[in-house]
């Protein structure tokens, strides 16, 4: 009887001391949206999933979601001519680009596509200094790339009273390997890019 008390003592004591690993929450498994059907509003369900599309990078390369299937990626909204928060976030996305050896890949979708064309992007990508593999500025049709802001619940329009033309907010993505989105963080704010930086490195050990 004695034994028996120590043993469930020992294990009482060891779950006590037990921390849980630190995981990477998954945003919002379900995103409920309003539609109309026959004049009635109802909610359905969507999974918080990366939406597919088709672009072209700044090498002039195709790429697709699928693409990037099976890996950690980051999106980012953004317009080369930006003349406010675009610097900022870039020069972030440098700083995560530089806290790993190969990737996360980086995806940075123009929402200026009229003016950013592929000779553009390679010359925004050549002067910000990227030269890996695992980093596409993308352009393309303008009403698929806000479809893809929208789904992702970024804000990006035209405003003439904005700077540069356009609003947009500067948030970077975190998708896994899943296709899954982990997480929002402020591409302005090192502190919420230092935090995106230690997530990635949770889900890669996911």
């Amino acid at each position: 009887m004695l034994r028996v008390s120590f043993v469930l003592l020992s294990l009482i004591l060891l779950s006590a001391c037990y921390t849980p690993p630190e995981k990477v929450r998954v945003i919002g498994e379900k995103i409920v949206v309003k539609q109309s059907a026959k004049g009635e509003v109802y909610y359905d369900t969507l999974s918080a999933k990366a939406p597919s599309f088709c672009f072209t990078n700044h090498l002039g390369k195709q790429v697709c979601a699928e693409n990037l299937d099976g890996k950690i990626w980051i999106c980012d909204f953004f317009f080369t001519h930006c003349p406010s928060i675009c610097v900022q976030m870039e020069r972030n996305l440098l700083k995560v680009n530089a806290a790993f050896k190969d990737g996360p890949h980086i995806v940075s979708v123009s929402i200026d596509p009229a003016r950013d064309s592929v000779n553009a992007l390679l010359s925004y990508a050549t002067k910000l200094g990227v030269a890996n593999t695992h980093w596409d500025f993308l352009t393309g049709d303008k009403d698929s790339i806000y479809r893809v802001a929208e789904h992702f619940l970024a804000n990006a329009a035209e405003d003439p009273n904005s700077p540069g033309g356009f609003i947009h907010d500067g948030n970077f993505i975190v998708i896994d390997r899943k296709g899954r989105i982990r997480g929002f963080y402020n591409g302005t704010d090192e502190v919420a890019v230092d935090k995106m930086i230690a997530d990635i490195k949770l889900l890669q050990n996911e």
